[in-house]
């Protein structure tokens, strides 16, 4: 299983909104952090 998914599906076995929220806002950060390296490495096979 992929990171982002085993965070989400860790958000909801929280019943407190505020872990939830924390868990949401750690798989968008994974997310952006993916899609940022990603985003890079692309660009320099271009060069």
């Amino acid at each position: 299983m992929k990171t982002s998914t085993l965070i989400g599906l860790g958000s909801t076995l929280f019943r407190s909104r505020k872990f939830k929220m924390i868990a949401v806002g750690l798989q968008f950060a994974y997310l952006g952090y993916k899609f940022v390296k990603n985003k890079k490495r692309k660009k320099s096979r271009k060069a």
